[in-house]
């Protein structure tokens, strides 16, 4: 007779036996990290079979977490934004720009602070990050708030991303579209699958140009743990702007001085006032 002692060894955690008739096993999932299941059968005169062990059970208490997001096309209103000991510029195009931490910088976080969740969006690398441009900054632009609006140029809603997953796998990836910002457990377009893809690409010909709408992003791992990233409020702008006068051309001694009044230039589409106007002479 074989000698078998499993209940005394140390690489146990938990050990269970079972009548031969019996096909399924419940053990506590009070562990962490990852796991071996082992069975062995064991005849009339305890002689025992060749063991069977299982790939692997992990349990993974921490959702996957998504990275550098971008929006094709969007833009928005420059902005600071604060997060902890860190001061960023989000740039017109959605991406964030760390700033030396200025004195005007200390003060501009020091009375507001903004989402920590924005700094998701994708870093880029100032050209000049000297504490003078970010005083520039932090004195010429407020601070990012929630509701801040992104413009889109139509209705093709192209999102991509990068994701941070330490424990199981990622499971799937799902877009949904909403109304409301607190939609996201059940947006009004229902969260469709990007079959695993970092990206999310389509057109939505049910949203209108004057409504404002929210993307949800929910990232799913294997262990069913689950994160939602909400983007927006967004407004689709196909219209360009508009003028109701012509610019004022005056000659001022040797200089020529083209002049317009604040609501010369407007967007019938556009909620917040004109940000950038070029001229050229030619």
């Amino acid at each position: 007779m074989h000698n078998i002692n499993l209940i005394n060894s140390k690489d146990i955690r938990v050990f269970k036996e079972t009548p031969f008739t019996q096909r399924s096993v419940r053990i506590p999932a009070n562990f962490t990290g990852k796991h071996f299941v082992t069975i062995i059968a064991l005849n009339n005169a305890y002689e025992p079979s060749e063991a069977v062990c299982s790939d692997g059970i992990t349990r993974d208490l921490s959702p996957p977490e998504i990275r550098n997001l971008t929006l094709q096309n969007g833009a928005w209103s420059e902005t600071i934004a604060c997060s902890g000991k860190d001061v960023f510029l989000l740039d017109t195009y959605l991406r964030k720009v760390k700033l030396q931490r200025s004195a005007s910088c200390q003060k501009l976080c020091s009375l507001e602070s903004s989402s920590a969740d924005i700094v998701d969006l994708i870093p880029i690398n100032p050209k000049n990050n000297s504490d003078e441009v970010s005083q520039f900054y932090c004195k010429t632009f407020p601070v990012y708030k929630n509701n801040t609006i992104i413009y889109l140029p139509n209705d093709h809603l192209y999102i991509q991303w990068d994701v941070v997953e330490t424990g199981s796998q990622v499971d799937d990836f799902y877009v949904g579209i909403g109304w409301d910002s607190t939609e996201y457990d059940s947006p009004t377009i229902p969260y469709v699958s990007t079959n695993k893809k970092t990206h999310f690409k389509k057109r939505h010909d049910a949203i209108g140009s004057n409504e404002l709408f929210y993307a949800f992003l929910k990232v799913v791992n294997k262990a069913g743990k689950e994160n939602i990233y909400s983007f927006g409020p967004l407004l689709i702008d196909e219209t360009p702007p508009l003028h109701n006068s012509l610019p004022r051309v005056v000659l001022e001694n040797e200089s020529i001085v083209f002049g317009w009044q604040n609501t010369t230039f407007y967007d019938e589409e556009q909620t917040e006032p004109i940000d950038q106007i070029f001229f050229q002479i030619g």
